[in-house]
């Protein structure tokens, strides 16, 4: 609804937590102390409590639109939404298997690099 006062929406709120959570776990790594673990540990608690609200609870934001029950969109949009899923394990990999057969690039020659030559009795040069 538009025009609605959102400031404590139970959605809102739940994310600025998730976000307090993350924050504080970025701030803790640099600690010589160990407490960076237990709010990283904490953050995927957060995530089903960010995911329920609007069936929980009265709030200003749509009820879930898909659940095991059924969904609640038009008909043609679970084709695209099932596509997506069924694609995105195969991107990733097809760009993983790109992007691992790029050239290493070569460093500038080392003055060392005739002695290790010498000493090893490898050539490294390619």
């Amino acid at each position: 609804m538009w025009g609605t006062f959102r400031v404590w929406d139970a959605r809102l709120t739940s994310v600025f937590i998730l976000f307090l959570i993350y924050l504080g776990a970025l701030r803790f790594q640099k600690l010589p102390v160990e407490p960076a673990p237990i709010s990283i540990r904490a953050g995927p608690i957060d995530i089903p409590i960010i995911k329920s609200p609007v069936n929980w609870w009265n709030t200003s934001h749509q009820p879930g639109s898909i659940s095991r029950s059924g969904t609640s969109i038009h008909v043609p949009m679970p084709i695209p939404i099932l596509s997506n899923f069924a694609n995105f394990p195969f991107s990733t990999r097809i760009l993983f298997v790109l992007e691992t057969r790029l050239p290493i690039p070569s460093f500038p020659e080392s003055p060392l690099t005739e002695e290790i030559e010498a000493r090893e009795g490898i050539p490294l040069k390619t």
